[in-house]
């Protein structure tokens, strides 16, 4: 796995919301059956998807640490300025979540496609690699959530049997790259029915 193309920044995003570097092209290429060898990285986009998410998650934990806050300051004790030390401590940490882990996760999440099938690498301290062969794919689904939708990006969920993980999911993938990876994963397995 060379990390050699990490610069440690997202790449630049065009003006019209498409990667400014060719990703799309690059997949669409992989797809295609023109490059097959080397790992891709997702759409940019999803950085973006990614750290909404968190923050849009972190506002519930932090409104509820405030009121637990607050209401250890009125009561007084000797917990409250243990607490009331630990929030700021908290909002760091919900603010790191947002904003580094999502461009952490992105600089590592990779796929390859090649003539057996899908490898997925994915993760920052526990690395999974999940290797899924065209001939187990049973199922394919392509999920949008709503920031997905309004970035362009989706989630192409690849449906197994028999095996310990019967879904694997690639998220960050350009929609229209997405549909185009399910239908060559879907023909080629196809092809290797009996």
């Amino acid at each position: 796995m060379s990390e050699s193309s990490d610069s440690g920044n997202v790449p630049p995003v065009s003006t019209g919301g498409a990667p400014a570097d060719g990703p799309e092209t690059q997949t669409v290429a992989a797809v295609d059956g023109a490059q097959t060898d080397g790992e891709r990285a997702v759409d940019p986009r999803t950085v973006a998807v990614w750290r909404w998410a968190a923050l849009i998650a972190s506002i519930p934990i932090a409104a509820v640490a405030a009121v637990f806050t607050i209401s250890m300051l009125v009561a007084g004790g000797p917990l409250a300025n243990v607490v009331w030390m630990a929030y700021p401590l908290l909002l760091a940490a919900l603010v790191l979540n947002a904003w580094w882990y999502p461009a952490a996760r992105y600089r590592r999440l990779r796929y390859r496609l090649d003539d057996v099938g899908i490898t997925i690498t994915d993760g920052i301290v526990w690395r999974t690699e999940s290797a899924l062969p065209r001939i187990r794919i049973q199922h394919t689904d392509i999920s949008q959530g709503p920031l997905q939708r309004r970035y362009g990006v989706a989630t192409l969920k690849l449906y197994t049997a028999g095996s310990r993980f019967t879904k694997i999911e690639l998220p960050g993938l350009e929609y229209g790259d997405a549909v185009l990876l399910r239908d060559r994963l879907r023909q080629a397995a196809e092809g290797d029915a009996v």
